[in-house]
């Protein structure tokens, strides 16, 4: 695999035992969501834990990760920096936003500004993508 292409900034992940090497930004990248998803349920780290995430693309200002939570599992953005869209794609989950409150189900998705620290916990169990996008200022562009 040393000819993964790397346009982006970071290149491309090292792999592990259960995922290959892949590049983390290219001019387009493809997904299978549920296939992404049923990787994530079959790894060590799933089986053993409550959660597994896996980024998806990775640049400066941007993160795309999919996430698959066991009902209680929390996922929290503290600094606020990054404006974020959660997209549940299995399951239920809760997220708070500082006072506010929202129930998110299957095919639901929610944006949150960005300085507003957040936090989702999973209600049942649960696949969600997450996106992260930085002002190109906080992201030091």
């Amino acid at each position: 695999m040393d000819d993964l292409p790397t346009d982006g900034t970071y290149g491309a992940t090292s792999g592990t035992e259960q995922r290959d090497s892949r590049a983390l930004m290219e001019g387009l990248m493809v997904f299978s969501l549920r296939l992404e998803i049923d990787m994530l349920r079959n790894e060590d780290q799933y089986a053993n834990g409550d959660r597994s995430s896996l980024t998806l693309a990775k640049e400066v200002d941007f993160r795309a990760l999919l996430s698959v939570l066991r009902p209680g599992a929390t996922l929290d953005e503290q600094d606020g920096d990054a404006r974020a869209s959660i997209h549940v794609v299995e399951g239920g989950v809760t997220l708070t936003v500082g006072d506010e409150t929202a129930e998110l189900g299957e095919g639901q998705l929610a944006v949150v500004d960005a300085g507003r620290p957040w936090t989702l916990t999973a209600a049942t169990e649960s696949a969600v993508l997450l996106t992260l996008a930085w002002p190109r200022e906080k992201a030091g562009v």
